[in-house]
């Protein structure tokens, strides 16, 4: 992630670019702003933590070590403020399907094709590494309760960025005056007014106060002699004790430890590359980031393949291309200022786009004469491009609190009319050439109402990003995990159906964005190349410092973006032309890699019909009563039984996850025509007791792990009741239902799940209690599937290749899938 090959470089350049900051619990009166990007600190505690993530996750061991790195930065003095992503922007797509093919699916293709013997081994595990598919769930209920306990004015803050998380952390710690906490060089390409610079997450060393002391202590001997220790073996020694730890996370005793980070400024590293620090993103841009990098391995033209091909040779360093792209940088911008050596009149760069142009034609490897005019064209509007992505508007606005945060109350940075999230969240607005009606202004009431709801839902942690990329970009991305390649993927086999009543809520509330048709959007494409072009060349470099950054953010484009209506106007004005059918580009592994697919979605008023709940006033459904609610959320998941409802509201998720995943299967086994594969991808009942069991108090599972078989179908029962936990948890959120369940996560164990289903250990009697279990099979004693190695026989003795058929109003109550794709594969 990042700029390719800058953190190499800063690693070869510390010497003279980094500066060392030190944090003790005897200094923690001192408050110093850490702003920590969310999902690097995920990966680094994963990383460091040694938990057997192959099995799932353990989700309550997880959870201490958060709380233990977390608590202990608040010991040393430090106020917290973690990032996370919001909803993915366009250009960024290319970037998140490498990323995910190249490590959770090609990952996943690795370990099933690898011997049992041999992908058990630690150091295997370790090189393919795959974030457990609830880890996300897990560190935002552990940060929330952390900041529960820490009363009114706590010390740590939750934020979900309304676009990407970079920019946001790195606006937020200007706002601030303090540093961003992560592992993603762009942080020290990204700036603004107040921002102290980066830290990356690997380099924060934990040491012991007492440890360094008593070094100090065996330098006196009795005698009074004093020996003289050597500086450098002592740095040595205490990076040595550092290696030998848990990096960020620190030792178990806590009351006698010191902190030690290293700091990248972004004014630092550009007054050694020798460029204005407004150029950073520029150079990013032409070294290479997430923006300029392939979008497909197998691309032959420019607008696909990889920008660096055409600037560096292949001998060169990473370190030698940042160098040889300032280089260039610096003297395009030395030879329009000062006179040349002949005395001719100075070089003419009077725009960022002619520094640009400039720029790439210094750098390209062959001559730009052989290249066609089309193809450099594309060049400069993808180096535009990136670049455009590092820029932070100037906040222009009034601060507010003593932190200067939460300029409005629905955005911690920006007035609500220049917030990203209230502009996808709010519907188009209607044309008023035409008045509007009663009916149209009481449905514009609910939309707001229903915005605001989820404005503060966001906010707060309580409505997953992912949804929101549905109304901001009209595609949704599942959580790629461990899962077998050769299989459809559990996201779509189970989460799917759940999946396609989420778009219908959204649609019917807020209304999903329209896809446009292929002229309009190819019109649309070319008037935003121009735009861009015109627009950088109005801007002129005058000394040549901080131009990009206001081509980047011009005076008035923030609020001609806010008042300009979204894409999709013609769904509310009164037209001839019928609307088109709504769909959601979905981002789906198909086989070993990531691929898209177009998903309708219906109705709300027809899923309503379907499931017998027309009864419901169609208000929108978000604004109904709890009772409502409920209701409408247990009926589309087949579970609206008595023994259902009563239970405790931490176990009515897990009932819920296994009662779908079990219909679901059932329903692909019945329309399989008896497929022998479909029939063994049933639950069986003591699977389906060993995830009930699963969920135990935190550190219940076994201690020793070593010889716990890796069985591929265990694997497999895993990956689909983590897609039915995610796709159940979302659905409630959209229901606004997720206070009313605690989500079982964190009392989840994979590795007990696997411990009960190989017999690596017994099941307790009393771990299932009887109330759970009922609730669990209700309705569904016909939709198991038979234990292996046991065969039911027939009245004849033969072997029956299935369960008996069940009626009518079983399938109907229990099991059936139902129209358009929402609950199985098979009509009642």
């Amino acid at each position: 992630m990042g700029i390719h090959g800058l953190t190499t470089y800063l690693h070869e350049n510390k010497a003279v670019i980094a500066k060392y900051l030190h944090f003790t619990p005897a200094t923690s009166n001192t408050v110093t702003p850490f702003v920590i990007d969310g999902w690097s600190f995920i990966y680094e505690i994963i990383g460091l933590s040694g938990l057997p993530w192959v099995y799932g996750g353990e989700y309550g061991d997880l959870s201490r070590i958060v709380e233990r790195t977390v608590r202990a930065w608040l010991q040393v003095g430090l106020r917290l403020y973690f990032v996370f992503d919001g909803p993915y922007p366009l250009v960024k797509f290319p970037t998140l399907t490498s990323r995910a093919t190249k490590t959770t699916i090609q990952g996943s293709k690795l370990f099933f094709v690898t011997s049992p013997a041999a992908r058990s081994k630690p150091r295997f595990l370790r090189e393919i590494e795959i974030i457990p598919p609830s880890a996300y769930t897990a560190c935002i209920e552990t940060l929330k309760d952390i900041v529960a306990s820490l009363g009114d004015k706590p010390s740590l803050e939750i934020h979900f960025a309304d676009e990407e998380g970079d920019p946001y952390a790195v606006e937020l710690a200007g706002r601030l005056g303090g540093y961003v906490l992560g592992k993603d060089s762009d942080f020290v390409v990204l700036n603004v007014e107040g921002y102290k610079g980066y830290i990356p997450l690997d380099e924060m060393v934990w040491t012991s106060l007492s440890q360094d002391k008593d070094l100090q202590d065996t330098a006196d001997d009795d005698d009074g002699f004093q020996t003289v220790v050597n500086t450098k073996a002592k740095k040595k020694s205490i990076s040595k004790r550092a290696k030998s730890g848990n990096g960020i996370v620190p030792p178990q005793n806590t009351d006698d430890i010191e902190l030690s980070v290293t700091v990248y400024s972004p004014a630092v590293v550009a007054s050694q590359l020798r460029i204005p620090v407004s150029l950073l993103p520029l150079l990013g841009a032409l070294v290479g980031n997430d923006f300029t990098g392939s979008k497909d391995p197998s691309s032959t033209t420019v607008q696909e393949s990889n920008l660096q091909r055409l600037f560096f040779e292949r001998q060169l360093t990473l370190s030698q291309r940042i160098t040889r792209v300032a280089n260039t940088l610096h003297n395009i911008l030395e030879a329009a200022l000062s006179p040349s050596a002949r005395g001719k009149q100075k070089l003419q760069v009077n725009s960022v786009m002619q520094l640009i142009e400039r720029a790439i034609t210094t750098l390209l490897i062959r001559s730009s004469d052989m290249m066609p005019t089309s193809e450099q064209e594309r060049i400069m509007d993808r180096i535009v491009e990136a670049t455009l992505q590092y820029a932070i508007p100037r906040y222009e606005g009034e601060l507010h609190g003593a932190d200067g945060l939460w300029a409005s109350p629905v955005c911690a940075l920006h007035e609500e009319e220049a917030c990203p999230l209230i502009r996808y969240l709010s519907p188009p607005p209607l044309l008023d050439i035409f008045p509007i009606s009663h009916e149209e202004s009481r449905k514009q009431k609910h939309q707001e109402a229903v915005r605001n709801i989820y404005v503060s839902a966001y906010r707060a942690g309580r409505l997953d990003p992912r949804l929101l990329d549905t109304m901001n970009s009209g595609t949704f991305w599942y959580r790629q995990m461990l899962e077998h390649p050769d299989t459809e993927t559990v996201n779509v086999s189970i989460g799917r159906p759940i999946q396609q009543i989420s778009y219908a809520l959204l649609d019917d509330a807020l209304g999903l964005p329209e896809k446009p048709e292929e002229e309009e959007e190819e019109e649309e494409d070319d008037d935003e190349v121009i735009d861009v072009v015109e627009e950088s060349d109005e801007d002129y470099l005058a000394p040549l410092r901080g131009a990009l950054q206001e081509l980047d953010t011009p005076a008035d484009s923030d609020d001609e973006m806010a008042t300009e209506p979204p894409t999709s106007l013609s769904s509310h004005a009164k037209s001839s032309r019928p609307s088109r059918p709504k769909v959601i580009q979905e981002h789906i592994r198909r086989g070993v890699r990531l691929a898209d697919e177009e998903v309708s979605v219906p109705a709300l008023s027809e899923v309503l019909a379907y499931h017998d709940l027309d009864h419901i006033d169609h208000l929108p459904l978000q604004l109904a009563s709890e009772d409502d609610r409920l209701t409408f959320f247990l009926r589309v998941l087949q579970s609206d039984a008595p023994p259902v409802r009563g239970l405790h509201p931490e176990d009515t998720l897990v009932v819920l996850a296994l009662r779908w995943v079990v219909s679901r299967l059932h329903a692909r086994a019945q329309a399989s025509a008896g497929s022998k594969e479909r029939v063994k991808e049933r639950w069986t009942k003591p699977e389906a007791r060993a995830f009930l069991a699963s969920f135990s108090p935190p550190g219940s599972s076994p201690e020793d792990s070593e010889d716990l078989p890796m069985e591929n179908r265990n694997i497999q029962l895993v990956a689909q009741i983590s897609a039915a936990f995610a796709a159940i948890e979302r659905l409630s959120q959209l229901l606004l239902l997720s206070e009313r369940f605690q989500t079982p996560v964190l009392r989840f164990s994979g590795k007990l799940f696997h411990s009960y289903l190989t017999g690596f250990i017994p099941i307790p009697p009393k771990a299932v209690p009887s109330d759970l279990w009922d609730a669990s099979v209700e309705g569904l004693e016909h939709a198991f599937g038979e234990p292996m190695g046991k065969k039911k026989k027939g009245a004849k003795g033969a072997p029956v290749s299935g369960p008996p058929q069940p009626s009518k109003k079983q399938q109907r109550g229990a099991v059936t899938g139902g129209m358009f794709g929402l609950l199985g594969d098979i009509e009642a």
